[in-house]
């Protein structure tokens, strides 16, 4: 297919956006969005527009990013495309979170998770599950948030998708820490581990195996802990993460 001007300009502002030249970018989004709209390319204005309202989210302007992501969700429902239009739902979802709208957020994801069952995406069910545990959560509703991410787990494990159920493992680990159920924390943990190891995700398995080592602590077996937390720390530092490595050293050195 041939390249129109518009998906160059659109390349253009992805590549001013990650050189951090934001308003530059956002210009070339929203020349490319016109010209596209001009065309008649609605697929590609859809995502001049997605990217319009990711970048106006990231730089704290909640109302710019969600007027151009109900007006990409417009375009994605004309076009009948129910797995685009609950992704723009998921961040419709986030942004009314980060705004403290907790009832606005709810109400999307379960849009988005009735939009991904009809587009038979269990991928996307889990991951809308997850945040709708995320959601119980941080609202104290332990026990919704249980059924939430064995929702989300058992979504995963039907998509076969590796990632998703490590991470809804380690959620599932938490909670039961919070709980106080310590054998379960631990045995989710340490399948989350596995998972994380198997995909080759260093982070994933760093914040697993941090968390193993919280239980462990939790358990008085201060000796493993204090080896999952050393573990933690290494996997940190070969991702990068220089942060969260020089906290996990700082723990391991309390569990000693």
């Amino acid at each position: 297919m041939t390249r129109s001007e518009a998906d160059t300009i659109l390349d253009q502002g992805e590549a001013l956006w990650l050189a951090g030249e934001r308003q530059p970018a956002r210009e070339a989004f929203r020349r490319a969005r016109l010209l596209y709209h001009q065309s008649g390319d609605e697929s590609g204005e859809a995502q001049a527009l997605l990217l319009i309202g990711d970048l106006e989210a990231e730089t704290g302007h909640p109302n710019g990013a969600r007027e151009a992501y109900v007006e990409a969700r417009t375009i994605h429902a004309r076009r009948g495309d129910q797995h685009h239009q609950a992704a723009l739902l998921v961040r419709l979802a986030r942004l009314a979170e980060r705004q403290g709208a907790g009832a606005e957020a709810q109400s999307c994801y379960l849009s988005a998770l009735a939009l991904y069952d009809s587009a038979s995406d269990a991928s996307g069910m889990g991951h809308v599950a997850r945040r709708l545990g995320h959601l119980e959560r941080d609202a104290g509703r332990q026990d919704k948030a249980m059924d939430h991410y064995r929702q989300a787990l058992a979504h995963f494990r039907r998509a076969g998708d590796t990632l998703g159920e490590a991470h809804a493992l380690r959620s599932l680990a938490t909670l039961a820490r919070a709980l106080g159920q310590l054998d379960r924390a631990r045995a989710d943990c340490d399948k989350a581990l596995g998972l994380f190891r198997e995909a080759g995700d260093l982070l994933g398995e760093a914040k697993a195996s941090r968390a193993l080592s919280h239980v462990l602590a939790d358990e008085g077996d201060h000796k493993a802990a204090h080896a999952a937390m050393q573990a933690a720390a290494r996997l940190f530092a070969r991702a990068g993460d220089v942060r969260a490595h020089d906290e996990c050293e700082a723990e391991a050195k309390v569990l000693r």
